[in-house]
């Protein structure tokens, strides 16, 4: 528990926010925390989110924990407009992944999309700088990051059986996942890609409202 704590709150970090998801009765489901690290690229400052998110099966999947890294980032953004800016993460699941993959318009890794290499440099640095070492050399962005997401033989099976390209390509790249491995990923949060990303997100639900059966929309 002390590890997890030294982890969480990362005193490294120029800034750090945890928040706390409960249910509607108001036990705890899960957690979100959100780093901010400044470092030094090109002699510009190149400023990095670092998010680790954890929550119960049942309430995966949602955009809970990505809502709350986004207004981070948006509120450091608005403060620094010049400055490049973009997400790291590790994630250990392939729900956490297709999470990210689905609502940035850009990020990296991506089944089909080449990474840019200023943008592959970045990342490789990242993760060899993480802390973790990687499980095979032949592939730096899989590394050994210890978190084990509990899951279900029926749920592991169900992502194994995914028809998404994205959690697919997860699986052939971190097949190992169970075992606490994750995938380094980089999304640039440029305001194109903040704003595009949003535009889908927001289409996403208004695609979800206008599908729901015309009686749940009317008891609304």
């Amino acid at each position: 528990m002390q590890q997890f704590s030294r982890y969480l709150t990362r005193t490294d970090a120029v800034r750090t926010r945890v928040q706390v998801y409960r249910s509607e009765r108001g036990a705890l489901v899960g957690y979100c925390a959100v780093h901010l690290f400044e470092m030094e690229s090109d002699k510009r400052v190149l400023a990095i989110f670092r998010a680790e998110a954890g929550l119960l099966a049942g309430y995966r999947g949602t955009a809970m924990t990505l809502w709350f890294g986004a207004k981070e980032a948006l509120r450091y953004k608005a403060l620094h407009p010049f400055r490049t800016v973009a997400l790291f993460a590790m994630p250990v699941h392939p729900s956490s992944y297709h999470l990210l993959s689905k609502y940035f318009w850009k990020c990296y890794p991506y089944p089909g999309r080449p990474i840019p290499h200023r943008w592959l440099a970045i990342l490789l640095d990242l993760a060899q700088s993480s802390g973790v070492e990687a499980t095979d050399p032949s592939d730096p962005m899989v590394r050994r990051v210890g978190w084990i997401t509990i899951e279900s033989k029926a749920d592991a099976a169900s992502w194994r059986a995914s028809g998404h390209k994205d959690i697919q390509f997860y699986l052939s790249r971190n097949p190992d996942y169970a075992q606490g491995n994750g995938l380094a990923m980089i999304a640039p949060l440029t305001p194109t890609n903040l704003i595009v990303s949003l535009i889908q997100y927001l289409w996403h639900f208004i695609v979800l409202w206008v599908s729901r059966p015309v009686r749940s929309r009317r008891a609304d």
